[in-house]
């Protein structure tokens, strides 16, 4: 029970809740909605259609999202056909939530509607909604009044929907006192290890049975399809490697340049920090008696340092005199930033108010922004100048390989020779990728095995990999898919084979041990090669030291009578036997703050249910019709 609260406490419910947000609130791109084919559906649901407009608006924006957050992973971590499907399901939930309420009169009135809209930040001007600000910002993102209040409307219709589900559901306090017994139980135990290694070289595998294991599972010895490619690469990097240069190339570009190697100027700064207890009226009185104090004492010619060292609340610098070293404009939070870069040598500031509390800053010097000599930055320039022409020189590169290629579309020799490149070739892949940087590539991938690769025998366009690569591909060798042979994977079925028998017999052992423990035999007896006894003591649930597997299992174990002692047999996941011995069971106190979470956790798990329940009833009760364009519209 402990285990599903942490499942269902997230997960695609939570997802599908804020996709849906995304699409009603979300007005970037939602001009979508005006344009495009509205008379192609992809999926009907109790004969209504979700137009493909709708998903493809739902669609590309996820995809925003998630390529943002991923970056260049993205698509070695996204998988399109479970992304279309989860908005699909989204949408599908969406209008089968919106024919309940039709059918069962559940509306938005105006004035839920107008309340929810003026409370709309974006749409307020200082504190206050603005009509003019409401129509012109619908306006600029292509959104007519109309448009987008039905949509609010339908928003707040969905929500209303999951929120009368939620909210009703409730952990009674016996519930949450039962859950907290479970959750702060301990348990005392002790095991016997029989280990099955040692059967490793004592079991036998026949050749009669590899040879049934194989027919039994030829499946699962299937070499998928793979391909072997050439390929040039044109890499930024590498060329900038080849640039060449001399001292009077760069201290041209030195002088040009200047701006990229001067050094900034630097100030060097000192300050007391007040924190503020709490956000309450009291500690922010607390916190202004003690400013008041600091600079009173300040006036009358007190040293910033020691006071510094007796009031600073900022244990970093608090024993050096508040001395915060030097440091660059944009280092410090934006408040404090402004204020030393503001203030005059020797000033010291009035109190600047952050996140931290309240800094009063003494400036202590400048570092003026200098341009070094050529010769102490040299390196730099060299790098900074062979960067910049391998960046142009990339480019020019880059259109003339994809006019080469797509010249000569059958011979790729020719277009590194043309472009002066080398012809290198990847090792045979399948479609999930290959062990190389490159074969593991999901563009280099996906452009294998593509139509114009594989089956048309032509160079593929340039796939830019990212940080200024590119890659033409060509294919070299096609292998088909191919059952492989008894011969060839016959060592891999018998170290399976062995293995599997080697853990029968360790459970086999075990067996024959448990009836001798369970009538009181001395574990440590038993003791032998591949058999080893470990004293543990009590555990929780979250124990380290444990298998969380073996800890799981622990607490499923039915409690022992009293000054009695139980038994149990479990397999691990390394293929090992143990025999556990629970000895005791004992509930310890659980604060409150603990007992308030697990309360939390069992409501919005009986909710999550709930609202998951009626959603699946809802569903199965539709037709539900989803149309095959869904996968592959743009």
């Amino acid at each position: 029970m402990l285990q599903a609260i942490r499942d269902h406490a997230q997960g695609w419910i939570a997802w599908v809740i804020v996709g849906l947000i995304i699409l009603t609130f979300a007005l970037f791109g939602i001009d979508q909605y005006a344009r495009g084919d509205k008379t192609t559906n992809v999926a009907e649901v109790n004969g209504d259609g979700i137009t493909a407009t709708d998903f493809l608006t739902l669609y590309n924006r996820e995809k925003m999202r998630l390529q943002k957050q991923f970056g260049d992973m993205y698509d070695s971590i996204v998988k399109d056909e479970e992304l279309r499907s989860q908005v699909l399901d989204a949408l599908i939930e969406s209008k089968l939530i919106s024919q309940w309420n039709q059918d069962n009169n559940l509306l938005i009135s105006d004035q839920q509607l107008a309340a929810t809209i003026h409370a709309a930040a974006v749409f307020q001007e200082k504190g206050q909604f603005s009509e003019k600000l409401y129509e012109d910002i619908l306006a600029r993102n292509g959104l007519n009044v109309a448009r987008f209040e039905y949509e609010q409307r339908e928003f707040l219709a969905e929500n209303q929907f999951r929120s009368l589900t939620l909210s009703s559901a409730f952990a009674t306090a016996s519930e949450t006192d039962q859950l907290t017994k479970l959750q702060g139980q301990q348990r005392q135990i002790n095991y016997l290890r029989i280990d099955q290694r040692p059967f490793l070289d004592k079991v036998n595998v026949s050749d009669d049975e590899i040879a049934a294991e194989y027919e039994k599972s030829k499946d699962a010895w299937l070499e998928p399809e793979k391909v072997q490619v050439q390929y040039v690469l044109l890499s930024q990097a590498e060329l900038a490697q080849g640039v060449e240069v001399n001292d009077d190339i760069l201290k041209g570009f030195y002088q040009d340049n200047q701006s990229l190697f001067t050094l900034p100027e630097k100030r060097h700064a000192k300050h007391i920090l007040i924190r503020v207890d709490a956000e309450t009226d009291e500690g922010e009185a607390k916190a202004q008696k003690t400013l008041a104090e600091v600079e009173d004492k300040l006036k009358k010619g007190e040293s910033f340092e020691e006071l510094a060292k007796i009031y600073s609340q900022d244990p970093g610098s608090a024993s050096s005199g508040g001395d915060l070293g030097e440091f660059e404009q944009g280092m410090m939070v934006p408040a404090f930033d402004q204020a030393v870069f503001s203030m005059k040598v020797g000033e010291i500031s009035q109190p600047v108010k952050t996140e931290f509390g309240y800094h009063l800053i003494k400036l202590v010097s400048i570092e003026p922004k200098k341009l070094p000599p050529f010769a102490d930055v040299k390196e730099e320039v060299e790098m900074q100048y062979k960067k910049q022409q391998a960046e142009k020189l990339y480019f020019d590169k880059l259109e003339q390989l994809n006019t080469v290629a797509y010249e000569q579309p059958d011979n790729l020799q020719a277009v590194a020779d043309a472009v002066g490149l080398k012809l290198q070739t990847a090792e045979a892949f399948g479609r999930q990728g290959g062990a190389s940087a490159m074969a593991s590539n999901p563009k280099f991938i996906q452009a294998a095995f593509s139509d114009e690769v594989l089956k048309n025998n032509l160079n593929s366009t340039a796939i830019e990999l990212g940080n200024n690569q590119a890659v033409v591909i060509h294919l070299d060798k096609h292998f088909p898919e191919r059952q492989k042979s008894l011969e060839e994977v016959s060592p891999q079925i018998k170290q399976e084979l062995t293995r599997n028998k080697a853990i029968a017999e360790a459970s086999e052992l075990a067996k024959s041990l448990l009836p001798k423990v369970e009538g009181g035999e001395n574990p440590e007896s038993l003791m032998r090669d591949g058999i080893e006894w470990h004293p543990v003591g009590w555990v929780e649930r979250n124990s380290q030291r444990l298998l969380p597997q073996m800890v799981s299992e622990v607490f499923k174990i039915k409690k022992p009578k009293e000054n009695s002692t139980v038994w149990h047999s479990y397999q691990l996941p390394t293929g090992d036997t143990v025999l556990i011995e629970l000895s005791g069971v004992k509930d310890v106190d659980v604060n409150e703050q603990q007992k308030a979470s697990l309360q939390k956790a069992f409501t919005e798990l009986s909710s999550n249910a709930e609202l998951d329940a009626r959603l699946k009833a809802l569903i199965s009760k539709a037709e539900i019709v989803r149309k095959p364009i869904y996968e592959t519209i743009k």
